[in-house]
Formats: C-alpha cells, structure tokens, sequence
C-alpha cells in the first residue's frame, strides 16, 4: 500500500516501522494468504536459480510480485477474492521465464524456450534480461540463435551491465559481448577471456579458449571427458588449419574425429591435411566416402592445386572402387564436372565408377544406370570404357535402362552441341555391334520410344543410317529398333540410295504387313517400262512370303503390280511379253492359295481380296499377247517375201555383172588388137616415109614423127571401104538415147553399143570401123575406159548394154 502511495522503496522499512502494532497486524492479517503462496512461489524460484548463472532472482521475482500486489483489499471476506485475483492479474510468467532460462543453459533447448528467452526474457533490463544474455551465448545455443533475428546490440550491452554488475561471471560476460558483437575484444575483456582460460569450470575454460580461439585450451578439450566438447574443440581446431590436429587425426583418429574435422576444414587445404583424412579413410568403414564428398564438392575439383588432385586420384584407385557405385557416381560428378577444363586426375574416378558397377549386382546396376550421375560417365567414357557398357548392355534387366541412359544423354548432361550428340551416338555404335545385337532390339525399341525427342533424333539419326548403310545383315534390326524414325531412315535412303528396288527389298520385311501393299504400289507406280521387269522381281519374292498370312493384303499387292505390266505392256512395250507370260502362268496358283488361306482377321481394314482385279488385268495381258503373237506370224511371213525377193534381186544383179565383165573383156579384147593393128601401121608408114625422104630430112622427121604418127596411117595407106552404120532392131527404150558423155563422139549407150557391136561383126578390120565413127585408136581407148567405168557404177546402163548387144542389129 505505501509502496503505491508513491512510498520510496528505500524509505518502506523505516515507514513500516513507524506504523502501530494493532495497524501493522490487521494490514499483514489482510495479505497473509496471498503472501502465503507468494512463498510457495518463491521456494520453485529458489530451485530453478541453483540452474541459473547469476544469483539474486528470489529478491528480483519477490519485488516484482509485490508490484502487483492489490493496494486495496476489502476486510471481510476478501481473502478469496483477492487470491482469485492475483490468479488471474498476477500470471506466474517469472516461473516460465526462469524454467526457459534454465533449459537453454542446459544447451539443447526446445523451441518454445527459446522463444520465451529471446520474446519475453531478453526484453528485460533486470536480472532476467542479463541472465538471457549469458544464457543464449554459449557455443551450444548459440550455433541455433545466431541463424535467427536475434538482437544481437541489445545482447551486447546486457553482457557489458553483467561484466560490471557480476565481478565473478566477467569471463561468461566477455564471452557473450564477443559472440553477440562478433569482434575481437580488447581492454579489459581480453583480458577477463585470458584470465578464464584457468577458470575452474571446465565450460567456462572452452568457451574461453573457443572464442580466443587457443590452440592449447582447445587441445585440452580435445582430450577431455565432454564428448560434445571435445568434437566442438576439434571442429574449431580443424577450422584454424591445426596442424597439431591434423596429426593426431593422422596418428590415431577414428570416424567421430574425423568427422568433427571435415565439418569445419576448409577446403584451402595443405597435402598433408588431405593424407590424414585418406589414413582415417582407410581405417574406417566405407572409407568415410560420404563425409568427404560434402566437404569436398565446396570447391571444384578442376580448381584443386595439381599435388592434391593427384592424392584424390590415388584414394579413388585405391578405395573408391571398392565402395558402392552411388557414391562412386556422386565423386565422379564432382571430379568431371567441368567441361571446359577436364582435368586427367578425373580417369581415375572413371576407372573406380567402373569396378563399383562391375562387383554390384545386375539389378543394382540398372537403378545406377538412370541417376542423373551415371550420365557424366557417359559423357566421359571412352573405347576402354564402352567394354563394360556392351557387356551390362546384354545382361537382364540391365539394357532397357543402359539405352535410355544413351539416347538421353544430351538432355540429361545438359548440353544439346555436336560433343554430346557425337558421344551419345559413338557409345550406342559400341553397344551395338556384335553378333548378338539382335539381343538388344526389344530393349531398344523401347527406349527409343520413350525418348524419341528432336534433339535424340537429330543425335543419333547419322549413326544408325551409318550403320544402316555398312551393315546390311542388321537393317532389319535397326528399322525395328528405330520405328519412330523410319520416316527420316527413308529420306536418307531415297537421297543417298536412289534405287527403288534397293529400298524395297530392305523396307517389306519390316514393314507393317497392311501396308505392304503401299509399299508395292510405291514401287511400280509410274515406273519406267525398261526397268518394270526388274522391279517386279522382288515383288513375286515378297508375294510369296506373305500371301499365307496375309492373303487381301498380298492380293492388292499383286493387282497394284499386275496392273502397271498390264498398262506397260498394253502401251507397246513387248519386251515385257516374258514377264506378263510367266504373270499369266504363275497367278492360277497365287490365286487359288489366296482363296485357301484362312479368313484372315487382322485385316479389318480390307473388306474383300482383290483377285477380281487380279482376273481383269489377267484377261487384258492375254489378249495383247495374242495379237502379239499374230503379228509375229504376220511379219515372219513378209520377213520371208522380202527374203526371197531380196534373193532373186542380187541372182539379177550377179549376171547383169557376168554380162559386164563378158563385154568389158571382149572391149579390151578388141582394144588389144586395135592397138596391136596400130603400131604395125605406125611402124609400115614410118618406114615408108624413110624410104621416100631424102637422107638430110631424117633427122628432122625423126623428131616430128611422134606426134604425126596417127595421120600417117591415112595418108599412106590405101583407102579402105567403110562399113555400114548398124541399127538395133529392137523395141527402143529411153536409156538408149541418154546423152552420156556429151563432148564425147560416142555419147550415147546405143552409139556405144554399135560401135562394139560393129568391131565384134568386122573383127578383122577394126581400124575401117573406127575411122567411120570418126575416132582414132587412141580416141576409143580412152573413150571405152569411160565407158566402162561408167557400165560399172550404173546397173541399167549394164543390163541395156548387154540386152542391146546380144539383140538383133540390121
């Protein structure tokens, strides 16, 4: 009451005091329940305080409960009014408050006491704010307070009132102003650090030594019985680079140790830190592969100075292999994982993803084959690791996974350049050739329709048309394997390949049996008519291994073909008359095995067979080759006329020949003796001429004599009787009377034909008869050369001659 009478609290005892006994003893008789459970209160505040760092909160907690206390408090009947009130307007929140504080010192607290410290304890300027200071501080609370919206000033300046208020705490007091601050201390906080470095407490000692950051004090710890302590110690350690650390690490230390140092090593590490994690590593079970993999991915393999690059590959030649292929995977992505510059160190986690995959059973292999991993050792593996990959490629349950790994690579690696299509693709050529590739072609197929994607497309197209194209034997496999990209196989093949039958012969065994029909009208259809004959070869074979199993189809097949050798051969092409001859022989017995096949029920999308048409083009080849055949009867009968007139044409011309070369020989005959006749005059008349010149003459006649000899003759010799002109006494006939040789004297075939006709009569004057034509000797030498060489060239001039020479002549 005097208290909230406005009472100074320093003056309330000396008041007291002066109050009356009787006063006194009916105000305190009015409180006495209500104080009665402040008590009990106060006795739980008692013992939570033991748990507590600083001392006084029985007289803190008493004081603020007397605060609250009612100043009014009615005389009768009060007392349980007035409890139900300090019940509801005096809420035990000290007593929660002094529970949370206790709980976090204890160093793992709930989340619900941390938020009563931090929310309700550390808002007060008192004792609970102080203790809240010193309570979140430690190292163990304050790893989980430091990531939260804490503040930190306001910590600060309670740990700087308890440095000076507490005398005894000043070290717990510089460790929460360091923590809070996150600064070096300086003054008489570094030194109030320094000085619990001996402090009795073992805690206060660590957390001294932690935020000093004392390698000896530390150290101390290390070796002490406080497990959390001791891996907290080395955690620090292990973040300032403890070379003492690294050695008993090195010397004797097991996983816990290690562990506690890999969580605070940096990875900026010497080559020694890194042998003693590899020494711990061989002693400890599973080589401590997943510790080390969190600590090393921080930083790059590729960014590894080349010493310690070289000890990570030995520790994976060595341990690595022998792990499981998960964790061999998870190192390889880390070790290759930059593309631009690849380091050699990476073949040696290559090698060990290889020995783990090859010691762990099938089934485990094809849950490795689709992590994200396994895709960076594909991108990664070269001839000697392709050898692996054929043989899990054949083993169960291995390949369908091992494919969709290949055909997703550039996805999956994240990269769509040239690089990883030309590896994706170079890995399945692998993969595939062998004699038991056939093996592959289901699980294949499979894959290739879940990832038949453009950009697997375009990766691995020119691979399997390369194959395509050097292995025949397998194209039957590839188009199987590879159905969604038969559409572009085709394209290649009609651009790189042209021929038609080439195409079809590789595409209808794989086809899809209903449309093999397509496939034949595809390839006779506006075909050139020289070539048809070829093309329907292949067509026969394949109608003969379909027709049992798929008779409509075949049979549409066959009228597609029976119809274009029908139109070709229709259209005057007969040299297709063999093909359409054996068509005709051969499709009685297509027809009745179509009419005996079984109803075939998967050919829904054919109502009906097509041999009608079939029978159509049948009945139009047959009767073309009738009219073929009586044509060649036609003709082989005027082959034989010509041949015979032919015959009776040259017999004529041989003895129109005989009758020339008869009458030639007869001319040079008759020649020969003019000639003969002539010299003997030429020789009488020069010697007559001799005889009668005087002898100074000769010499000069000697030399006039050569071109006078012909008039000599004349002159000299005594006049001869002409003899008659002859005239035919046959029918005259145009050629008689053709002007031949027009400055000729005998320039018609009928002057000719007399003057031989009148020499072959007067024989024995053949000189008279030429001198009555009018020619010399030399004159008709040189005329009946003309003559007979024209004879020769012209075979009616021959014949006229000949019939005029053997005619009548009057």
């Amino acid at each position: 009451m005097l208290v909230h009478a406005g009472v100074d609290r320093y003056a309330l005892a000396d008041r007291v005091s002066l109050l009356p006994a009787t006063l006194a003893e009916r105000l305190e008789g009015r409180y006495a329940r209500l104080w009665a459970r402040v008590q009990r209160l106060l006795l739980e505040v008692s013992r939570i305080e033991e748990g507590l760092v600083l001392k006084g909160f029985r007289e803190e907690v008493e004081d603020r409960w007397v605060q609250r206390f009612p100043w009014k408090v009615p005389e009768a009947t009060a007392s349980e009014v007035v409890e139900e009130g300090l019940h509801e307007e005096v809420p035990e929140r000290e007593l929660a408050r002094l529970a949370a504080l206790a709980e976090v010192h204890q160093g793992q607290p709930s989340h619900a006491a941390l938020a009563i410290v931090v929310e309700e304890c550390l808002r007060d300027d008192g004792l609970f704010g102080q203790e809240a200071a010193l309570a979140l501080t430690p190292w163990r609370v304050w790893r989980h307070v430091r990531m939260s919206r804490v503040p930190t000033d306001r910590i600060a300046r309670l740990a700087r009132d308890v440095f000076e208020r507490f005398p005894s705490r000043r070290a717990l007091a510089a460790v929460a102003w360091v923590r809070a601050t996150d600064r070096a201390p300086e003054g008489d906080l570094l030194l109030a650090l320094r000085e619990g470095l001996s402090h009795p407490s073992e805690a206060v000692r660590f957390e001294c030594a932690h935020c000093l950051q004392d390698e000896d004090g530390l150290l101390m710890v290390v070796e002490g019985s406080d497990t959390a302590r001791g891996s907290e110690a080395r955690r620090v350690l292990a973040a300032m680079g403890s070379a003492r650390l690294l050695a008993r690490l090195e010397s004797y230390g097991d996983t816990a140790f290690a562990l506690d140092v890999l969580k605070r090593l940096p990875t900026q590490v010497t080559p020694g830190a890194l042998r003693a994690l590899f020494a711990v590593s061989s002693r400890a079970e599973g080589a401590l592969a997943e510790a080390l993999y969190s600590w090393a991915r921080a930083r790059p393999f590729a960014d590894w100075p080349p010493e310690q690059r070289s000890l990570w590959a030995d520790w994976a030649r060595s341990w690595l292999g022998r792990l499981s292929s998960k964790e061999a995977l998870r190192f390889l992505s880390w070790a290759a994982a930059s593309d631009l510059a690849p380091v050699p160190e990476a073949r040696a986690f290559m090698s060990a993803v290889v020995e783990a995959l090859s010691r762990e059973p099938a089934s485990r292999r094809a849950e490795r084959f689709q992590d994200a991993a396994f895709s960076r050792f594909l991108s990664l593996a070269d001839e000697d690791d392709a050898r692996p990959l054929h043989a899990w490629a054949r083993e169960e349950g291995c390949a369908e996974p091992l494919l969709e790994a290949l055909l997703s690579l550039p996805s999956r690696w994240g990269r769509s350049d040239a690089k990883a299509r030309e590896q994706g693709a170079r890995l399945w050529m692998a993969i595939w050739q062998g004699a038991d590739f056939r093996r592959l072609v289901v699980p294949l197929a499979k894959a290739v329709r879940a990832w038949s994607g453009s950009s697997q497309e375009e990766a691995f197209l020119g691979a399997v048309w390369q194959r395509f194209r050097q292995q025949p034997e397998e194209r039957e496999a590839l188009l199987t394997a590879f159905a969604p990209w038969r559409g572009a196989l085709w394209e290649r093949q009609r651009a790189e390949e042209p021929d038609p039958v080439v195409c079809f012969q590789t595409w209808w065994p794989v086809e899809d049996p209903a449309l093999f029909a397509e496939r034949v009208d595809a390839l006779v259809r506006d075909a050139p008519p020289e070539d048809l004959a070829r093309r329907l070869d292949p067509v026969w074979t394949a109608v003969e291994a379909r027709v049992d199993a798929w008779p409509r189809a075949t049979s549409l097949a066959v009228s597609y073909a029976a119809a274009a050798l029908s139109g070709a051969l229709r259209q005057g092409h007969d040299a297709l008359a063999p093909e359409a001859e054996w068509f005709l022989s051969w499709s009685p017995k297509f027809m009745d095995r179509v009419r005996g096949a079984p109803d075939p029920v998967h050919e829904e999308r054919y109502s009906r067979d097509f041999l009608a048409d079939i029978e159509v083009d049948a009945r139009l080849m047959r009767a073309h080759l009738d009219q073929l055949r009586a044509q060649e009867e036609a003709d082989r009968e005027a082959e034989l006329r010509r041949q015979v007139a032919e015959s009776r044409r040259r017999d004529l011309e041989r003895q129109a020949q005989q009758r020339q070369a008869e009458a030639e020989r007869e001319a040079e005959a008759l020649r020969r003796v003019a000639e003969s006749r002539r010299r003997d005059l030429e020789r009488q008349a020069q010697q007559r001429l001799v005889d009668a010149l005087p002898p100074r003459d000769l010499e000069w006649q000697a030399h006039q004599w050569q071109g006078d000899a012909e008039a000599l003759p004349r002159e000299a010799g005594p006049p001869r009787d002409a003899p008659g002109l002859l005239r035919p006494q046959g029918p005259a006939q145009p050629l008689d009377q053709e002007v031949c040789f027009p400055e000729a004297r005998l320039r018609t075939l009928v002057d000719y034909a007399r003057l031989v006709k009148a020499v072959s009569v007067n024989n024995a004057d053949a000189l008279a008869v030429f001198e009555a034509h009018g020619l010399t000797v030399a004159a008709w030498s040189s005329e009946a050369t003309a003559w007979g060489a024209l004879l020769s060239r012209r075979m009616d001039l021959a014949l006229r001659f000949s019939e005029l020479f053997q005619g009548a002549w009057g």
